[in-house]
């Protein structure tokens, strides 16, 4: 395995927005590819939507906070509570979004241990060229090998894997928490409406 290989363990620390790292098609921002958010940060090739869920959630959070929750007999403490949910759901998501999913990384003995046929369980991911052990599945979108690969999320930018699985379950529960709460404002607004 050349040094090129994107996919290496190399333990060197990322610091370079700007010219971002690739592992896959994903980028390191900052950081060991080891450590996870805020640690660093990695984001996925479909960052674009990623910054649409963040527009979403905050500006959705704040329309509802100002024209519906502000209107109903919260008033005020409705606002501080529908924009400390926004706030909630959105350093969630950033945890999913930002963190290294589980991306299998080469180690320098996995080719000397397939060649000696020590491999056991384990298989080379044909795509990215890294010794996979049982558990790990290609993304196809990602171009990596994850552990415990839940699914691709175009939302969070990337795959959700074991690293940052229950940070999305975190997201997924604060989100439903802001829309119950928006929901119920609006409800509230439309009875004081009707009287």
């Amino acid at each position: 395995m050349g040094s090129d290989n994107n996919r290496v363990r190399d333990g060197r620390f990322h610091c370079n927005p700007i010219c971002p790292r690739r592992v896959g098609h994903m980028y390191l921002l900052w950081g060991h590819v080891d450590t996870s958010f805020p640690l660093h940060g990695m984001i996925g090739p479909d960052w674009p939507c990623m910054i649409c869920t963040y527009v979403l959630i905050l500006g959705g959070g704040m329309m509802f906070a100002q024209y519906v929750i502000l209107e109903t007999s919260l008033g005020w403490t409705g606002v501080m509570i529908e924009l400390a949910l926004a706030g909630v759901t959105c350093l969630a998501f950033t945890f999913a979004a930002c963190t290294d999913p589980g991306i299998v990384f080469s180690e320098l003995y996995d080719n000397v241990e397939l060649e000696e046929g020590g491999g056991g369980s384990k298989n080379l991911c044909t795509l990215c060229n890294v010794v996979r052990p049982p558990g790990v599945t290609h993304c196809y979108d990602c171009d990596v090998c994850v552990e415990e690969l839940d699914h691709h999320c175009p939302w969070t930018g990337k795959c959700i894997g074991k690293k940052n699985l229950r940070c999305f379950h975190l997201f997924l529960t604060s989100l439903f928490g802001l829309i119950f709460f928006s929901i119920a404002g609006l409800i509230m607004m439309t009875m004081i409406g009707d009287k």
